[in-house]
C-alpha cells in the first residue's frame, strides 16, 4: 500500500486530499497498489475536520523505546479435514517453494497442523524499513502464484504482515451482569469512538464470543415421523438463501421484486414446514431442538480477575506522541463512561504504554539532571568555582542545543537518547576542560590576556576535532548495525555525534569569551618561566613515569601480563545478551500437548489464577485462552493460536516484588502442572520464545525424534537447565472410519456423504446464517441420540445423501415396480433420501496415532529441543553446559544441528555490530595519521587501547554486572575516549619535543601538563555515570565505562610515554 503525507492543508493541500478521496479507485489502479493518505502536516487547528485524525503538527515523538520495524509476516492457509502431514506436503511445501524464491529472506519457518498451515517469513535485518512493504507485496504475489497449485479443498492463503504494529494501550472491558452480546456492542461503540481520535491508527477487539444457532435433530422422533435428514437440510438451504426475482417497471418507476421469507427470528426457524411433508404439517421444531448458543470450541476467551471480559487494543500512529494520544484516549473513555456506558461497565488498564513512557522518561530526565549536577560540582571542586561554572554553562548549552537540533531533525526522545546524554556527559566537557586548563596555564605564566585566550585554541583546535571525531566514530558500528539490537541503541551515535560536535564548537568560541570576562588568576611560574607542578598527585605521576621509563620493557611486559590475566578472567564474567525490562508485570505461557481442548486449559488457568490471587504481591491477573490477545508490547513473544494454549498477564505491586517472587512462583507451577509447559516470562527486547533451543534438521521424522530424544535426555541430566520441551508434539489419537465403498455405493452414498453426516455428530454442518439487527448468527445442523444427547457411538450416526442419486430411481427393478404399482411413494422417497447407520457402510472404526504438527525450517523438517536456565544461571553458561555433550551426538548424513534462541540472536547482533568495526578502525587510523603525519604515533595510541579491557573485566567481576550487549556498546565507546585522551597527550609530547625540550623531560612534562584535563575528563565521565549504574538496561554499560576509563586513563598517562620511548628509541633517562 502506498502511504501519502500531505504537507500543508491550504488551497493546494486540501484540493489534493479531495481528489485522492474522490478518485481513490482510479488513483489506486494507476499506481498499481492501494493508496492511502496517512498524514496531513499543518500547524493550524483542524479538530472539526472529518479527517481530523490524519492531522499532525510536528513529527517529534515521545516514546519509551525507539521504534523498531518488525520484519516478519505470516501466511495462514486452512485445509479442512487434512492431517498435519497432508497439510505439510500439499500446502506448506508448495507455498514455501514459491516464497523461498524471494530475495532478502532470512528464514522461512512453518508449522503444519491438522487443517492448518502457518508459514512465518522473516526478512534480513539489512532490509531498509522503507522497503519492507515492497517485500510484503512481493510475498503476496508469490503466494498468489502458488495458490493455483494447492488442492481443491484448501482455502485461499491469507498473508498477515502487521506484526510490527504494537498496541501500546490494552484495556479489559468488563460489565457486571451484562450478556456477551451487550458486552460486544459496548466494545464496538468504544472502538468506533476511539478510532476517530487524532493520533490513533488502529483499534482491535479480542475475546468476543461468536453467537450461533444450533439445530439439533432428534433421531428417534425423526424416525417415528418418517423425516429424513436430507429433507431437513434441503428445507433449510432453500428457505434461507437469497433469491433473485428481478425488477418491475411501473411507468417511470423501476421497482425491485423480492420474495421475503428469510429467517427473522429464532422462532421463524422452528416454524418452518419440512419440505416433502406438507400433508402432515410437520414443523422443524417437532423434530429438532433449536437453541441459541456460542460456537464451539471457543477460539479466543479473555478474563480479567476471573470476570469475563473483552480486550480493546489501541495502537497510536507512527510518529505520534504516545503520551498525548494516551491522554486523549483516556479522556474519550471517561466521556463514554459518564454519558453512554451503563453503570458497571469499566475499562481496566492491562498495559498502558503512555504511563510507562512518562515514568521511564521522568526517571531518565532526573538521571540527566543528577549527572549534570555531579559533573558541574566536580569541576568547581577541582578547577575552581569560576572555571567550573564556565564549563558547566557550556555543558548545559550543549545539552539544550542538542535537544533543539534533535527536535528540528525529527529525532525522538526516549530512554536510549536520554541515556546517550548521560553517557556523553563527561565527554562533553573534555574539550572545554582542555581549553580552560590551557588558558589558566597561559594566564598564570603571565602571557598577554588576548594571546592566552586564543593560543590554546590555535594549538589544540585540530587535535581536539580529531579526538572528537574519533570519539563519535567509536559508536559508528552501532549506528550501522541493522539488526534489532543495533536499531534499539542507534540513537547513542546520533546524540553523541550532535552533542560532541557542538561541545567542540562551544569550547573554541564560548569558553574563551566567558574566560576572558571571569578568569583572573595570579601569575605562578618560576624564574625560568616554566610551569610548576605541585602536589602529591604530580609527584606520584613523576615517580611512576621515571620508573616506567627506566624499566620500559618490564613495564610493557607487565601490562601484557595484566591483559592476558583479564582475558583469562573473562570466562568468569556473567554473560548475557539484553537485560529484562524493569516492569511490574510479566506474562505466563501455558501449553498442553496438542489434542487437549480449551476446557482443560481454562480450568487450569482458573486454578493458577486463584493461587496467584492469594499472594499479597500480585494485584491483577488477566487470562486469555487460545492465543495471545495481541502485540500490546513489542518486547514479548507471540504464541501460535491453539486450543491447548493459554496465558496470564500478571501485575505485581512493584518491579522489586516481581523479581523477588518470580522464581518461587515458577517452581510452584512447574511442580503442580508437570504435564504442561508453564513458563513465567519477563519482557525483554530479545523476545525469543525459548532462551535455549537446539534445532535438528533433516528429512526423516523418525530420525529427528531419535536425535531430539537424545538431546532431551542430555538436558534432563544437566542441572543448569529446566523447563525442557520440544516443538514436535506427541502423537495424538485419530478415529479412522474404514469406509466400505461397495456397501455405500449400493445405497447411493459417497465418501463425502459419510464425512458430511459425521459432521452432524461432531461439530455441526454450517448451513447459513441470519442477522438479528447487526448481529450475525451462524446456523449449524447437528444430530442427537434418542435421549437428546450428543451421539457417543459414531457407528450409530445416520448417513444420508445430500444429492440423492438418480440411479435408484431409474434402475430397471424400480421401473418395473412402479409400473406394477408395487412401489409406493413413501418407499421411493425412502430409497432416495433415507439414511443408513454408519456401521452398515463401514468395516469398523480404528484408532490410529499421528503427528498433530510438523515443523519445518528453510524447507527442511526440523525438531527443536528447548529449555531455560535455572534461576541464578546465565543463559549462555547454561547453554554451554548442555552444548558440551549435545554437540557430541552423532548426526547421520543429511542431518544438521543449529542453535536458535538467544544464542542465534546474540550471534546475529555481534556479527552486524563488528561487521563495520574495521571501517571505524580505518577511519580512526586515518584521522590520527592526518593529525600527526606519522605512523608510529597512531600505533602507540592504539597499543594503549587494550588496557581498557583490564578495567572493564575487573569492574564487572567486582560489581557482579552482566557483560551483555549494552556493556559491549560501552566498551566500544571506551575506545574513542581512550584515543581522545591519547591524542591530547601525544599532541603535547609532539609540541614539547618540537620546541627542543629533552625527550625524557618532554615525556614527563607532557604527562604532567595533561594530567588535570585528562583526569578531569575521566572523572566527570565516571561520576556522571553514577545515576545510570542502578538502571537495569544501562547499568552494565555504565559499569564497563566507569571501570575501563578509570584504569585506562591512569595507565594511558604512564603507558603512552613508555611506549613512545620504546618506539622512538629514547635511551637516556635522568
Amino acid at each position: 500500500m502506498a502511504k501519502i503525507a500531505i504537507l500543508g492543508f491550504g488551497t493546494v493541500g486540501s484540493g489534493v486530499y479531495e481528489v485522492l478521496c474522490r478518485n481513490a479507485a482510479g488513483v489506486s489502479r494507476r499506481a498499481g497498489e492501494p493508496v492511502e493518505v496517512k498524514y496531513i502536516l499543518d500547524p493550524k487547528d483542524f479538530s472539526n475536520h472529518p479527517a481530523a485524525h490524519l492531522f499532525v503538527k510536528n513529527f517529534d515523538t515521545i516514546l519509551e523505546d525507539p521504534e523498531i520495524k518488525v520484519k516478519l509476516a505470516m501466511v495462514a492457509t486452512t485445509y479442512p479435514g487434512a492431517s498435519a502431514h497432508q497439510v505439510e506436503l500439499e500446502v506448506t511445501d508448495v507455498l514455501e517453494k514459491s516464497i523461498r524464491k524471494m530475495d532478502n529472506v532470512d528464514n522461512v519457518e512453518s508449522y503444519s497442523f491438522n487443517d492448518l498451515s502457518l508459514i512465518q517469513v522473516e526478512l534480513l535485518t539489512t532490509v531498509k524499513d522503507d522497503d519492507v512493504e515492497q517485500h510484503w507485496d512481493l510475498l503476496r504475489r508469490k503466494v498468489n502464484d502458488a495458490s493455483a497449485l494447492l488442492p481443491s479443498g484448501a482455502n485461499t492463503p491469507i498473508v498477515q504482515d502487521d506484526f510490527g504494529k504494537v498496541f501500546g494501550m490494552f484495556y479489559a472491558l468488563t460489565g457486571d451482569g451484562l450478556s456477551d452480546r451487550e458486552m460486544a456492542d459496548y466494545a464496538e461503540l468504544i472502538k468506533r469512538e476511539v478510532i476517530e481520535i487524532e493520533g490513533v491508527d488502529r483499534v482491535d477487539i479480542y475475546g468476543e464470543r461468536s453467537e450461533c444457532i444450533n439445530i439439533s435433530l432428534l433421531q428417534d422422533r425423526m424416525a417415528n415421523l418418517g423425516v429424513k435428514p436430507a429433507e431437513v437440510l434441503a428445507t433449510l438451504n432453500g428457505q434461507n438463501e437469497t433469491t433473485y426475482s428481478g425488477y418491475y417497471d411501473n411507468g417511470d418507476n423501476r421497482i425491485r421484486v423480492t420474495v421475503n421469507d428469510r429467517f427473522k427470528t429464532v422462532d421463524d426457524i422452528g416454524k418452518m414446514f419440512i419440505q416433502g411433508h406438507d400433508d402432515d404439517q410437520l414443523r422443524l421444531r417437532d423434530i429438532a431442538l433449536i437453541e441459541k448458543g456460542y460456537e464451539d470450541p471457543t477460539r479466543n476467551e479473555m478474563f480479567y480477575n476471573q470476570e469475563r471480559s473483552i480486550g480493546i487494543l489501541v495502537a497510536a500512529s507512527s510518529g505520534s506522541d504516545i503520551v498525548k494520544v494516551g491522554k486523549a484516549v483516556e479522556a474519550k473513555l471517561a466521556e463514554l463512561k459518564d454519558n453512554r456506558l451503563p453503570a458497571g461497565v469499566d475499562c481496566h488498564k492491562i498495559f498502558y504504554q503512555p504511563e510507562r513512557v512518562g515514568d521511564s522518561l521522568g526517571t531518565f530526565v532526573i538521571n540527566l539532571i543528577e549527572s549534570v549536577v555531579i559533573v558541574v560540582f566536580i569541576l568547581m571542586l577541582a578547577m575552581g568555582f569560576k572555571s567550573g561554572l564556565i564549563i558547566g554553562i557550556s555543558l548545559v548549552v550543549t545539552v539544550f542545543g542538542s535537544f533543539l537540533f534533535l527536535q528540528f531533525a525529527g529525532g525522538t526522545m526516549q530512554r536510549v537518547s536520554l541515556a546517550a546524554f548521560v553517557l556523553a556527559m563527561g565527554m562533553l566537557v573534555d574539550n572545554a576542560i582542555v581549553i580552560i586548563d590551557g588558558i589558566l596555564v597561559d594566564l598564570k605564566a603571565g602571557k598577554d590576556r588576548m594571546e592566552a585566550m586564543t593560543a590554546i585554541g590555535r594549538q589544540t583546535a585540530m587535535p581536539l576535532l580529531g579526538a572528537t571525531l574519533i570519539a563519535i566514530i567509536a559508536f559508528l558500528p552501532i549506528y550501522m548495525s541493522p539488526d534489532t539490537a543495533g536499531v534499539y541503541t542507534r540513537d547513542l551515535f546520533i546524540v553523541l555525534a550532535v552533542s560532541l560536535l557542538l561541545s567542540w564548537v562551544l569550547a573554541l568560541v564560548h569558553v574563551p569569551l566567558m574566560a576572558n570576562r571571569r578568569l583572573h588568576p595570579a601569575v605562578e611560574n618560576d624564574n625560568s618561566g616554566k610551569r610548576v607542578y605541585k602536589g602529591k598527585i604530580y609527584a606520584i605521576l613523576r615517580a611512576a613515569l621515571r620508573f616506567g621509563l627506566s624499566h620500559r620493557l618490564g613495564f610493557t611486559l607487565t601490562m601484557v601480563a595484566l591483559l592476558l590475566l583479564s582475558a583469562y578472567s573473562y570466562r568468569f564474567l556473567r554473560q548475557g545478551f539484553f537485560p529484562d525490562m524493569v516492569y511490574d508485570q510479566l506474562y505466563m505461557e501455558y501449553k498442553l500437548p496438542e489434542g487437549n481442548n480449551s476446557t482443560r486449559v481454562a480450568n487450569d488457568l482458573k486454578e493458577i489464577e486463584a493461587y496467584l490471587k492469594t499472594r499479597k504481591e500480585i494485584t491483577n491477573v488477566t487470562a486469555s485462552i487460545g492465543g495471545t490477545p495481541g502485540r500490546y508490547n513489542l518486547v514479548r513473544s507471540i504464541a501460535n493460536p491453539s486450543l491447548a494454549y493459554g496465558e496470564l498477564i500478571i501485575d505485581f505491586t512493584s518491579p522489586d516484588e516481581l523479581v523477588e517472587n518470580i522464581d518461587e512462583i515458577q517452581e510452584y507451577l512447574t511442580r503442580q502442572y508437570p504435564d504442561a509447559y508453564v513458563k513465567l516470562k519477563r519482557y525483554n527486547l530479545m523476545f525469543k520464545k525459548y532462551p535455549i533451543e537446539a534445532q535438528f534438521l533433516g528429512p526423516d521424522p523418525a530420525v529427528l525424534h531419535r536425535l531430539a530424544d537424545s538431546a532431551r535426555h542430555i538436558m534432563e541430566n544437566t542441572p543448569e537447565v529446566c523447563l525442557i520441551t520440544t516443538d514436535w508434539e506427541p502423537q495424538v489419537p485419530v478415529l479412522t472410519i474404514e469406509y466400505d465403498q461397495p456397501a455405500a455405493r449400493a445405497l447411493g452414498l459417497s465418501r463425502s456423504d459419510v464425512s458430511l453426516s459425521l459432521l452432524t455428530a461432531t461439530g455441526g454442518i454450517p448451513i447459513g446464517s441470519f442477522y438479528e439487527g447487526i448481529h450475525k448468527n451462524n446456523i449449524y445442523l447437528k444430530c442427537l441420540d434418542g435421549q437428546g444427547k450428543p451421539i457417543e457411538d459414531l457407528g450409530n450416526t445416520q448417513v444420508f445423501s445430500t444429492l440423492p442419486s438418480l440411479n435408484g430411481l431409474l434402475n430397471e427393478e424400480n421401473m418395473v415396480k412402479l409400473k406394477a404399482g408395487t412401489l409406493s411413494k413413501e418407499e421411493l422417497i425412502e430409497s432416495l433420501m433415507g439414511s443408513t447407520p454408519l456401521k452398515q457402510i463401514s468395516k469398523g472404526i480404528d484408532v490410529r496415532w499421528e503427528d498433530p504438527v510438523v515443523p519445518r525450517y528453510n524447507g527442511q523438517r526440523s525438531q527443536r529441543v528447548q529449555c531455560s536456565p535455572v534461576p541464578g544461571v546465565e543463559t549462555e553458561k547454561a547453554r554451554l553446559a548442555v552444548a558440551e555433550k549435545l554437540e557430541q551426538i552423532e548426526l547421520p548424513a543429511g542431518y544438521s544441528l543449529q542453535w536458535q534462541g538467544e544464542k542465534n540472536a546474540s550471534d546475529q547482533s555481534m556479527k552486524y555490530l563488528f561487521k563495520n568495526f574495521p571501517l571505524a578502525i580505518i577511519l580512526m587510523i586515518a584521522i590520527l595519521i592526518m593529525l600527526f603525519k606519522d605512523y608510529r604515533k597512531p600505533a602507540i595510541i592504539f597499543c594503549s587501547i587494550p588496557m581498557v579491557f583490564v578495567g572493564v573485566v575487573m569492574t564487572m567481576l567486582v560489581t557482579g554486572k552482566t557483560f551483555n550487549f549494552v556493556a559491549i556498546v560501552g566498551t566500544l565507546g571506551l575506545i574513542g575516549m581512550i584515543i581522545k585522551n591519547g591524542i591530547v597527550l601525544m599532541d603535547e609530547i609532539t609540541l614539547q619535543i618540537g620546541q627542543g625540550t629533552e625527550p625524557v623531560t618532554a615525556l614527563i612534562d607532557s604527562a604532567q601538563s595533561r594530567l588535570r584535563p585528562v583526569m578531569m575528563a575521566a572523572l566527570t565521565t565516571i561520576l556522571g555515570m553514577i545515576p545510570l549504574l542502578t538502571d537495569a538496561m544501562f547499568g552494565s554499560l555504565a559499569a564497563s565505562i566507569m571501570g575501563g576509563l578509570l584504569f585506562g586513563t591512569v595507565i594511558t598517562l604512564v603507558f603512552i610515554p613508555v611506549l613512545y620511548a620504546l618506539f622512538f628509541h629514547i635511551k637516556h633517562v635522568d
